[in-house]
């Protein structure tokens, strides 16, 4: 041990160690992590040192746990980090191919928080839209989508089936959208979003919901995805201006 590290703790330590064998590709995606027992006589360290290193590597996404398997390396989540692009257009400007998989579209009067955002008297009929999303062939998330009905019926058989409802949006009110009111939050899988998610009841999501503008008061859509926590995160980056001499 080199003399400074008598100063770290020891869960830091371990999970440090496994955190640039995932780094350097040592431990690829998919590939176990050695057995606790193993880390415990390798690091010379307690079974609940071992544990607490390896929670901290499952909080930030880089090792998932199986009960009665063990840990593994986890797959490297998609990243969405500019807000005005459409999921469609991150993934592609990371190399991704997307897939759209309809799973059923009516027509219902808006109510409670579909009319709230789109701006519509209560009972204005909207067309519902819901769709899995997929990146590379597997199930990220699904979609919700609610178009006011004058709009999505003029949207094409190919666009609801099967491409981003953004640009098909714009093609319909020939004008672009403007800005987006976006607010996240964390949920827990129920058992339809499960079945359509590919994952257990109780796994992790995040919920991104939306209402898109043009005019740019005009609300044109308004949804909600949902996405695999294992498997999608945002990343947002703040920044301040910097001040001039003389101000706070």
């Amino acid at each position: 041990m080199h003399p400074a590290e008598k100063f770290v703790p020891s869960y830091f330590r371990l999970e440090s160690h496994l955190r640039e064998s995932i780094r350097n590709g040592d431990l690829k995606p998919g590939n176990p992590i050695p057995p606790e027992s193993h880390l415990c006589q390798q690091y010379s360290v307690s079974r609940t040192t071992v544990r607490q290193a390896l929670s901290r590597l499952v909080y930030d996404g880089l090792i998932v746990r199986h009960r009665g398997r063990g840990s593994f390396v986890a797959e490297p989540r998609l990243k969405h980090t500019q807000e005005l692009l459409s999921f469609e257009e991150e993934m592609r400007a990371l190399g991704a191919v997307t897939g759209i998989v309809l799973l059923r579209r009516w027509v219902e009067p808006a109510t409670g928080k579909v009319a709230e955002s789109l701006l519509l008297p209560p009972g204005t009929l909207v067309m519902g839209i819901e769709r899995q999303r997929l990146v590379d062939n597997r199930v990220v998330g699904y979609e919700l989508r609610y178009l006011p009905r004058e709009i999505g019926a003029l949207l094409s058989e190919e666009e609801i089936c099967g491409q981003p409802l953004v640009p098909a949006v714009q093609r319909v009110l020939g004008k672009p959208r403007t800005r987006v009111l976006l607010r996240v939050t964390a949920s827990v899988v129920r058992l339809r979003e499960a079945k359509i998610l590919e994952a257990k009841t109780g796994t992790p999501v995040l919920v991104r919901e939306h209402t898109w503008f043009v005019e740019p008061d005009r609300p044109v859509q308004y949804g909600k995805s949902i996405f695999r926590a294992d498997r999608y995160e945002m990343l947002t980056e703040m920044r301040w201006p910097v001040s001039g001499p003389g101000e706070e």
